[in-house]
């Protein structure tokens, strides 16, 4: 029999919206269950909440008896594993092929053999008939089929629980009829609990063995499909008929809260004299006939079903048809200080999940390696133009000061200084954080808004270890590389600048340089070039993580990532250099 999932009283709000509120169902186990409502209505923020991605402010979610809600984040991954989840768009790594795509989840929770791996993802490709396209990837193939990938993907592990987020959308009549019944097959085959979200009607009538409904920020009904189809509720026999007139409007904005009688004349229609189908009536009069498995298989949940039902124990949850939908609570929003040391926390705390999750195995390698190639590639020439100049603007300055005050001699060990130990971390720091920290955000941020982030999670795989730990020590190790260049080209550029512009001595700047400066301070530069890496890195990451929908959104967080990123870094480089100077007294830092 499948897993369990049993909600009390959830309650999920997105600022001052409430989405819904005090939502309590029961899945029953092995069965397949279809929850309905008006676009808008939170179905998908609901199916996120099951699965311990969003955590809703009040309530319980027992999957398997343990609380999503409040689960911390490693039993949760290691729950989601019992998950098959397929996202709206499919939410394929766009990176892999297709055939790498239904693969993964094999390859990294079971020690199957890649003859065993990959028999397995051929046959579920083969299920969702995309055999031939497997070795795509997922921008090359339609979004029909992407959805068909996704739920070959959501297959391969025989799940407990499978979650569908609207399969049918981007799917013609006929393959739509096909997915119907490759679900029933499917739960037939595994006895596997199933809660599928969908506005297609015939799915909803057919498929299911209960059915639900959303409206209103309620759960205005849930039960068994032979008693919800028969309801003269006003929304949900309106929404089953799909008729424009009565309580469900264009937006929630002119949606009824009470269930009054719509008996209305169109019109549109000549003389204005058609009456309208009347949503307090039954949208069916009969009770359509359900699928059945391929090939006859016995399908034991729907025996168990027709059980609960012969013995009274699947009532039908309506909301009074007389009741108004819950008034939004007020919720206050976070003024701008809170809701800053709110994201502090939230940058600190992830940089700490990295720390802790780079020991971890597997450690991605492949991916560090090809990121510290990227950050490099990306970084080094712009490190090195600024580097020229930086050192020339250094040298002159101090060349023009140590000649005022008499002290030309010490001109090249203070421009050295100036370089290695504050110019070179900075600007190395600066040009990965505008560069490659940039194109992190920017993957990231693409990643998340595809709900690639969000199925890793379901997959059971840390999207920190994965994605974010390679990234950031590829910042890490292109900015201690990095700084020792343009340390070098810092202190030639400010070397012939001083000696061809200002005509200062060379033997006199080299010595200055060889009696004052020591190998310490170009530790000091690598060791600010290390931190500062690192907090470029998590920036981008942190900032990418937390994209909002859409290409604005992508920007938006790539320009918070560098601008956050070169005012962290200026306050770092102020407190280190303070530090340094109380425990170093006597050396410039």
């Amino acid at each position: 029999m499948g897993g369990t999932v049993e909600v009390r009283g959830l309650t999920k709000s997105f600022g001052s919206q409430n989405i819904w509120s005090d939502v309590t169902l029961t899945l029953p186990p092995g069965e397949i269950t279809a929850l309905l409502g008006p676009s808008g209505t939170g179905k998908s923020v609901f199916l996120k909440s099951l699965m311990g991605l969003i955590r809703p402010e009040e309530g319980e979610c027992l999957v398997n008896g343990v609380d999503m809600v409040k689960a911390r984040e490693s039993q949760r991954l290691d729950l989601r594993k019992r998950f098959g989840v397929l996202f709206q768009d499919g939410a394929l790594f766009g990176s892999m092929s297709v055939f790498d795509n239904v693969a993964f989840p094999l390859r990294r929770h079971t020690r199957k053999s890649e003859k065993e791996i990959r028999q397995t993802a051929m046959d579920r490709l083969e299920m969702v008939g995309l055999v031939g396209q497997e070795h795509k990837l997922p921008g090359e193939i339609s979004g029909g089929m992407r959805k068909r990938a996704g739920l070959a993907r959501s297959l391969v592990t025989d799940p407990e629980i499978i979650l569908c987020d609207e399969p049918d959308s981007g799917l013609d009549p006929v393959r739509t009829a096909n997915l119907a019944q490759l679900l029933l097959d499917v739960n037939a085959q595994t006895d596997a609990t199933m809660l599928v979200v969908t506005h297609n009607i015939e799915l909803a009538r057919t498929l299911p063995d209960n059915l639900g409904m959303l409206y209103r920020r309620q759960l205005v009904m849930f039960g068994p499909r032979e008693e919800f189809l028969f309801t003269d509720h006003p929304v949900v026999s309106q929404f089953m008929s799909g008729d424009p007139i009565g309580p469900i409007g264009m937006s929630e904005e002119v949606d009824h809260s009470t269930t009054d009688d719509y008996e209305a004349t169109d019109p549109t229609y000549p003389g204005g004299t058609a009456t309208l189908v009347r949503p307090g009536a039954r949208a069916i009069e009969v009770l359509p006939k359900q699928l059945l498995p391929s090939g006859g298989i016995r399908r034991a949940s729907a025996e168990r079903h027709a059980d609960r039902l012969a013995s009274g124990a699947a009532p039908l949850y309506v909301v009074d048809d007389d009741e108004e939908a819950d008034p939004v609570r007020p919720i206050r929003r976070p003024d701008p200080v809170s809701r800053a040391l709110t994201q502090v926390g939230e940058l600190f705390a992830l940089a700490l999940d990295t720390l802790r999750a780079i020991p971890k195995r597997p450690f991605p390698a492949k991916d560090l390696l090809e990121q510290f190639w990227f950050v490099t590639s990306v970084s080094w020439i712009p490190a090195m133009l600024v580097a020229i100049p930086f050192g020339a603007v250094i040298a002159l300055q101090l060349g023009t000061l140590t000649v005022q005050v008499g002290a030309q001699s010490f001109t090249g060990a203070a421009s050295v200084l100036a370089v290695v130990q504050q110019a070179a971390p900075i600007v190395t720091t600066l040009v990965i954080a505008g560069a490659g920290g940039a194109a992190i955000c920017a993957d990231l941020g693409a990643r998340t808004i595809r709900d690639e982030i969000d199925a890793m999670k379901v997959i059971g795989i840390s999207p920190v270890q994965a994605l974010v730990v390679p990234r950031v020590l590829a910042c890490v190790f292109s900015a201690v590389l990095l700084n020792g260049l343009v340390s070098v080209v810092g202190v030639l550029g400010g070397y012939f600048f001083n000696v061809i512009v200002q005509g200062g001595t060379p033997g006199a700047y080299l010595a200055s340089f060889t009696a004052l400066a020591q190998f310490s301070d170009l530790v000091v530069g690598e060791v600010k070039a290390l931190i500062f890496g690192f907090l470029a890195g998590v920036v981008a990451a942190y900032r990418g993580l937390g994209t909002k929908p859409g290409p604005k959104g992508v920007g938006d967080s790539v320009n918070q990532s560098v601008v956050v990123t070169f005012l962290l870094l200026f306050f770092v480089n102020f407190v280190a250099t303070t530090l340094y100077l109380q425990l170093v007294p006597g050396k410039a830092a």
